[in-house]
């Protein structure tokens, strides 16, 4: 296993960070028997109590038409959601931590699960029932699995994890850190292309050999 790490920091409701799904896919294959990958998870708006009205729907769609153009990945731009949403990223981030804690390893592909049951699907992922249906063909045991995304500790380790990623000084996502060591550095801060980025991953390898 490679002493080396990159840090991938993001949030399953992170608009860019699902447009970066497929280069990360990618940038994952190139480099996987060269470096260990490590999922972090950032907090985009957890906790937030907002009350999801029409204007802020407007907001929001403005920002995934801009990364449905600059990626090409797909939205349903109908996005309709209850009077009761918010857009509280919290419990997707926390149901990530459960799949990783259950599963080491399948986070990667609950994390691709989550934002395809939001922005394809338009499911409502702030919900507990609906990230049960996610994590179950992973195979996730229903019961442990939301017996764990409703544990006390889970939450701590979350936050936990939110408040380290600020540490590092991460504010927005999606974020990839080479780490060497205890030396971080940024390697990523928003959108890059595969072309962009592997060149950038390359030289933070070749340096770290």
């Amino acid at each position: 296993m490679s002493p080396h790490s990159l840090i991938y920091i993001a949030d399953p409701m992170c608009s860019w960070c699902w447009g970066f799904s497929l280069v990360l896919e990618e940038i994952r294959r190139l480099f996987q028997d060269r470096v260990t990958f490590q999922l972090m998870l950032g907090g985009l708006r957890p906790g937030n109590t907002e009350r999801f009205d029409e204007s802020r729907r407007v907001y929001i769609l403005q920002h995934w038409h801009a990364v449905h153009e600059r990626t090409g990945q797909p939205f349903n731009f109908d996005f309709q959601m209850g009077p009761t949403f918010t857009y509280d990223t919290e419990p997707a981030s926390r149901a990530t931590v459960v799949v990783r804690q259950l599963a080491p390893g399948k986070e990667w592909d609950f994390l691709k699960g989550v934002q395809e049951a939001f922005y394809v699907q338009n499911a409502d992922v702030t919900k507990a029932e609906v990230l049960d249906e996610l994590a179950v063909p992973l195979g996730m045991e229903a019961s442990q699995f939301h017996q764990s995304f409703q544990d006390s500790q889970t939450k701590q380790l979350l936050w936990e994890e939110f408040d380290q990623s600020r540490q590092l000084g991460v504010s927005g996502f999606p974020t990839l850190l080479g780490r060497k060591g205890q030396s971080v550095s940024a390697l990523m801060h928003g959108y890059q292309d595969v072309k962009t980025l592997a060149p950038v991953i390359e030289q933070f390898l070749q340096k770290v050999a």
